[in-house]
């Protein structure tokens, strides 16, 4: 069973503040509502209390007790857009470090089991990540409470002492850009579109898009083409922020925008494969005048790092057509484990591996 991990619940913050106290800790920034394909959170809406009173359970009261009469949690946690717990995160205990939160959650009992707490707890920490503000993440959970204590683990929490009859895990709230000191995965900008523009060549055409998309592309004209690329690079952008796919531009140290990686949690094209909703379908492209540097192989493995900190996706996977001895070399490179061949819709034959995410303690 999923419950809570940290000793507050739901509620009003009030903010008390005398000339002799240090200045509060920054509030809880509203969540927007993100999703990895499989679990969604939001900020609670209106009805949403009554349904999250209406979902405690003796689980619930044994770690809980009775709960707050007025539940506001910083999110509820949504499955098929139906509301099935929360999450929330409270910056003021005492006993926090500066920057830290302290976070907790309850996913009611007809949906526990089925990895929606652990989605919602990653997502919570993109959240965190979008907005800056906050350095660490705190669960306090208590010693008989072994499905939460098996969470902390499983997402990469460092156990950092004990605290009444509690244990205390910590992990710190992930960056938005990864480096290897080669190449910089970053989120996509506008600024990018002359390089965006340069990088769709043919090779990148027959690989990556589709029969449809190249005939778009080759009846529009150059304005239409570039004012389309700019859509894509806003889109980009924006989807960065709530899921479920997001696409990094690649900068060297030589370079910016040297290639594109794209990071999809809910592709169909992987449904026939047997790959459920929350698990990563990655593709990528390289700018024609830096192919073959090795860029793409290192932003691979900085995307997969991103993965195991914002999100609790278990397997990346690479579906590539058996002729693209490229992309086949940055699935070598990863030692990518080959879960099977088929023939695609358009009669491609195609190969199709899976990279485990093994997520490390970050502190």
């Amino acid at each position: 069973m999923w419950t809570m991990a940290g000793l507050g619940q739901p509620r009003q913050r009030t903010v008390m503040n005398t000339p002799q106290s240090p200045p509060p800790p920054a509030p809880p920034t509203p969540v927007t509502p993100i999703t990895d394909g499989h679990t969604a959170i939001r900020a609670p809406q209106p009805g949403d209390a009554a349904i999250l009173i209406a979902g405690r359970d003796p689980a619930f009261k044994r770690f809980l007790g009775e709960g707050s009469p007025d539940p506001r949690p910083s999110a509820c946690i949504l499955a098929r857009n139906r509301t099935i717990g929360w999450v929330d995160y409270d910056p003021e205990p005492d006993w926090l470090e500066p920057g830290e939160v302290n976070v907790g959650y309850n996913v009611f009992a007809a949906h526990r089991g089925r990895g929606h707490a652990s989605r919602a707890v990653m997502l919570l920490m993109h959240h965190l990540a979008l907005h800056g503000v906050h350095r660490a993440a705190v669960l306090l959970i208590r010693r008989d409470n072994d499905d939460s204590l098996a969470l902390a683990r499983r997402l990469g929490f460092d156990e950092t002492g004990t605290r009444d009859d509690s244990i205390g895990f910590k992990r710190s709230v992930p960056p938005l850009s990864y480096t290897d000191g080669t190449v910089t995965i970053r989120r996509r900008e506008t600024s990018d579109l002359d390089e965006d523009l340069a990088a769709k060549d043919a090779e990148q055409q027959r690989w990556l898009w589709m029969p449809e998309d190249r005939e778009a592309w080759r009846t529009m004209d150059p304005r239409e083409q570039r004012a389309h690329a700019l859509r894509v690079l806003e889109d980009n952008h924006r989807t960065f922020g709530q899921g479920p796919k997001w696409t990094f531009s690649v900068d060297a140290t030589d370079a910016t925008n040297v290639a594109c990686v794209d990071c999809d949690l809910a592709n169909d094209s992987l449904r026939g494969e047997g790959v459920p909703f929350g698990e990563a379908n990655i593709s990528y492209a390289s700018h024609p005048a830096h192919r073959g540097r090795g860029y793409v192989s290192r932003a691979v493995h900085l995307v997969i790092r991103f993965l195991a900190g914002h999100t609790a996706a278990r397997t990346a996977h690479f579906v590539i057509e058996t002729e693209n001895e490229a992309s086949l070399r940055v699935a070598r490179s990863l030692e990518a484990r080959l879960r099977s061949r088929f023939i695609n819709e358009e009669g491609n034959r195609m190969c199709h591996f899976e990279v485990p995410i093994e997520r490390t303690t970050t502190l």
